[in-house]
């Protein structure tokens, strides 16, 4: 049976909780889950119901996290891909993943930095190399990028983001406040601080009434 979207997104939102735990052998309780997460106990027992039988991951005091953060490291197949990604349109967001530091000995590698601007290519210093958006056919495949932080001008987002779908790129995270369409195959991630504080405003409204 396959994982449903909505739950793969949690289970891997998990996973990355479980592995920055200190204590990684005491079992954890899908109560605890929920105070940490927010979501329903429920949900998350039904999401961790999706993994496979036989990974020795519950107890009777609950679930060993290190093995629920293997298993779903493996029911995702982040065990058996590996994940490049890069970062295209290098203006002051899009520069400011060059020096971010969360990507060490995380699932995710930044191995590569794209943009239209050549002077600012050359202008910028980085650990990682930086390339014209014109070799982008050239290098995603030659890296084996299969992931893009999309950072460009609202102008240049929806044909950006068709051209990295035709470099080979299967997942793009959108921090343009562009709606883009993409090829069959290739999932969008959007990212908007506006509407995450929006969100957030929409429950302290909901909240204030109960």
């Amino acid at each position: 049976m396959g994982i449903p979207k909505p739950a793969a997104e949690r289970l891997a939102r998990l996973m990355q909780l479980l592995e920055q735990r200190k204590d990684r052998e005491s079992p954890v309780s899908s109560a605890e889950l929920e105070y940490i997460t927010g979501w329903p106990s429920h949900t998350i027992r039904k999401d961790i119901s999706f993994l496979a039988a036989g990974n020795d991951i519950s107890t009777p005091a609950g679930y060993n996290p290190a093995r629920l953060a293997q298993a779903i490291n493996g029911a995702l197949g982040f065990a058996r891909a590996t994940h490049n990604c890069c970062v295209v349109g290098l203006g002051r967001m899009g520069s400011a993943f060059l020096e971010y530091g969360g990507f060490h000995d995380s699932l995710f590698t930044l191995c590569a930095g794209f943009d239209s601007n050549v002077n600012r290519v050359e202008i910028l210093r980085a650990d990682i190399p930086l390339y014209p958006a014109f070799k982008m056919k050239e290098i995603i495949p030659r890296l084996d990028i299969t992931y893009a932080l999309l950072a460009v001008p609202p102008d240049q987002a929806r044909q950006t983001a068709l051209r990295l779908a035709e470099c080979g790129i299967r997942g793009i995270v959108n921090f343009t406040p562009v709606m883009l369409s993409v090829p069959p195959g290739v999932e969008v991630e959007q990212v908007s601080v506006l509407d995450a504080l929006g969100a957030l405003a929409a429950r302290l409204a909901v909240g204030d009434k109960t």
